[in-house]
C-alpha cells in the first residue's frame, strides 16, 4: 500500500508539472500562426525590392496587409531617407549625370551629382536623372510668365529653374513603374512623390549625397498654322517656331544622360509670308526631320568645342582678337558662329554661314537664340 500509494503520488505529480510543459507547448503554436505568410512577403517584394526582414517588418506592422505595407514603407522611407539624407549630406559631390529631354515644344536640362562615378552609372540614379529632367520640362518655371511680353528672339529663351521649386515639385517619371523610389502599386491613394523625396529615397538606396545642382527649362507656344488675314499685312509680325536641340557626351548607354551636355534653341521663320512655318512643316516632306537634325547638329557642335557663348561679345576698337576671344591664333573660337560646322556633314565653314545657306535653300531664316553648354562638377554661377 505504502508502495501503491508513492506511485500514485508520483504520476500525480508528474501530471501537474506537465501541465505547464503543455501550455508553454500551445502558446509557441499561437506564435507560429501569427508568422506573415511568405506569399504575402512575395507580393510585397514585388510591388517593392526591399529586403526580407523589411518586408516582413512592413507586414507585421499592418496587420498583413499589403495595400497598407506599402504605405508604411513610404512613411519609414521619408524619415530614414531624410536622417540618410542629413547624415551624408556635407561630403562633397563631384560625379554625376547630366539630363536633357526633348518634348515637342518643350525642353528642359539638369545636373544631378553623386560622389563616386560607380553610383553615377548606377540604374536608381540615372532612373532619378531622367525623372528629374522630365519634371523640369514638363512644368513652367515658376513666374515665367512675366517675361511673356518680351519676345523670345530678343531674350535668353532658356530660363533657370529655382532649384528650391524644383525640389517642392511633384515627380513626373517617364516611366512610373521603374521610377527610383516609386510606389508601384496600382492602388489610387498612392501618396505622390516630390522631386526632394525621390532624392532622399535614391540616396538611402545607393547610400551616397546627392544633390539637384541646376536646372534650365524652355517652353514654347506654337505659332499660326496659317497666315494672317491680306488686311492685316502691314502689321503681320514674324511667325517663328522654335526648336529645341540636344546633344550629350559621356553617356552611359542613353542618349539623355551624360558627363557633357548642350540644350541649344533654334528660331525658324519662313521667309516665304503665305507659307507660315508650321503650316510648312506639316506638309513639306522631310522638312520637320531636317530641321531637328540641323538643331541636335548644332547642340553636337556646342558639346564638341568649349564653346561659351553665341556670338562674339561687342568689344572696343582698341581690343585686339587675341584679347576678345582669350585665345591664341589659330585655335578655334570658342564663340559658336565663328567656329567651323564641323558636326554638320563634316562642313569647313562657319556656322553662321551654314545656316545663312541652308535656310536660304529652303526660303526660311534660321538662327541660334539661346545655349547652355555644361560639365559634371564644373563650378557655376547660380542655378544656369
Amino acid at each position: 500500500m505504502a508502495l501503491s500509494s508513492l506511485f500514485l503520488r508520483n504520476v500525480a505529480r508528474s501530471t501537474c508539472s506537465a501541465g505547464p510543459v503543455h501550455q508553454f507547448s500551445s502558446s509557441r503554436t499561437v506564435l507560429d500562426a501569427s508568422k506573415v505568410p511568405i506569399a504575402l512577403v512575395a507580393q510585397l517584394r514585388k510591388l517593392n525590392p526591399i529586403s526580407l526582414s523589411k518586408a516582413r517588418e512592413a507586414l507585421s506592422a499592418s496587420e498583413n496587409s499589403v495595400e497598407k505595407a506599402l504605405e508604411w514603407l513610404q512613411k519609414d522611407l521619408e524619415v530614414s531617407g531624410a536622417k540618410k539624407a542629413e547624415k551624408v549630406g556635407q561630403r562633397s559631390t563631384d560625379q554625376g549625370l547630366i539630363g536633357v529631354t526633348v518634348m515637342g515644344t518643350r525642353a528642359a536640362m539638369v545636373e544631378l551629382r553623386c560622389e563616386t562615378d560607380f553610383v553615377s552609372r548606377n540604374s536608381v540614379f540615372k532612373t532619378l536623372v531622367q525623372d528629374v529632367t522630365s519634371t523640369a520640362a514638363f512644368l513652367d518655371v515658376p513666374e515665367s510668365e512675366a517675361l511673356d511680353p518680351i519676345p523670345l528672339s530678343v531674350q535668353d529663351p532658356l530660363l533657370a529653374f529655382p532649384i528650391e521649386d524644383l525640389q517642392s515639385a511633384p515627380l513626373i517619371p517617364v516611366d512610373p513603374s521603374t521610377s527610383s523610389g516609386q510606389d508601384t502599386s496600382s492602388s489610387s491613394s498612392s501618396p505622390v512623390q516630390t522631386v526632394s523625396q525621390a532624392i532622399r529615397a535614391a540616396i538611402t538606396q545607393t547610400g551616397e549625397n546627392i544633390q539637384l545642382s541646376r536646372a534650365v527649362s524652355f517652353s514654347s507656344p506654337l505659332p499660326p498654322m496659317f497666315s494672317s488675314s491680306p488686311s492685316l499685312s502691314s502689321e503681320k509680325k514674324p511667325e517663328i517656331f522654335y526648336l529645341p536641340g540636344v546633344y550629350v557626351h559621356g553617356s552611359t548607354g542613353s542618349t539623355n544622360e551624360g558627363t557633357v551636355a548642350a540644350l541649344s534653341i533654334l528660331s525658324i521663320e519662313s521667309t516665304d509670308q503665305a507659307r507660315p512655318i508650321l503650316q510648312r512643316i506639316g506638309t513639306e516632306d522631310s522638312l520637320g526631320a531636317d530641321l531637328q537634325k540641323l538643331a541636335r547638329s548644332v547642340s553636337r557642335q556646342i558639346v564638341g568645342f568649349p564653346t561659351k557663348s553665341i556670338s562674339r561679345p561687342d568689344f572696343s576698337a582698341c581690343q585686339s582678337q587675341s584679347e576678345e576671344t582669350g585665345t591664341e591664333e589659330g585655335e578655334i573660337s570658342p564663340y559658336l558662329m565663328e567656329q567651323p560646322f564641323m558636326m554638320f556633314q563634316g562642313e569647313s565653314r562657319p556656322v553662321q554661314e551654314v545656316l545663312g545657306s541652308w535656310g536660304r535653300d529652303r526660303a526660311l531664316d534660321v538662327r541660334v537664340t539661346g545655349m547652355r553648354r555644361w560639365t559634371v562638377g564644373e563650378a557655376t554661377e547660380g542655378s544656369a
